[in-house]
């Protein structure tokens, strides 16, 4: 997701990969827009999905959420990730800490207005990562930009092979031919 997605605080957006759902929302800070939290959509004590991400949905969004609900207990979290309810809290006899019930955090970090997550604890800061493209990449201020479309395609293949074939425009004139300018007839290459 970008950035200017999640203005104000409650903004929420889910990303799926693989078997993971991830739930990215804006905090408070002092009841001003904060940082960005990135949690494992589920809830800790059964495991279900907070907001639910249909089949075949890339993600969903929402705005202006106080918290996060679980559908099946109703154990309740704050933006910040925190256990803010369970019900009947004396029948666990003092097991449930705040380290057992919060959300599973994840790395978050922002660079050219872009979102990125990373579910590795250990990993590294995103500016090193992407060094040294983000230094090249700087002067385009690419946080300023907005997008203008989005389409989202799910492709029965390796995905390295669809993004291969979204790389390389050999293909379009035969492939694609809504997408040229004049019309292309295939010619027999004299010589051959």
């Amino acid at each position: 997701g970008r950035v200017e997605e999640l203005g104000a605080v409650g903004d929420y957006i889910t990303y799926n990969i693989c078997h993971d759902s991830i739930l990215i929302v804006r905090a408070a800070e002092g009841g001003e827009p904060g940082s960005l939290k990135a949690f494992h959509n589920v809830c800790p004590h059964r495991g279900r999905q907070l907001i639910n991400v249909p089949d075949g949905v890339h993600s969903v969004r929402g705005n202006a959420r106080k918290n996060f609900v679980c559908g099946f207990h109703g154990w309740t979290y704050n933006l910040e990730g925190a256990n803010t309810f369970v019900l009947d809290p004396l029948d666990w006899k003092g097991a449930l800490t705040p380290e057992r019930t919060c959300l599973s955090a994840l790395k978050v970090d922002t660079w050219g207005g872009w979102i990125w997550i990373n579910m590795d604890p250990a990993c590294e800061p995103l500016r090193d990562f992407l060094e040294p493209a983000a230094t090249m990449l700087d002067p385009f201020k690419l946080q300023n930009m907005r997008y203008r479309w989005r389409k989202w395609g799910i492709f029965d293949c390796n995905w390295k092979v669809a993004l291969e074939a979204f790389n390389e425009t050999y293909h379009v004139q035969t492939t694609h031919p809504e997408f040229n300018k004049f019309p292309y007839t295939p010619q027999e290459p004299e010589g051959f």
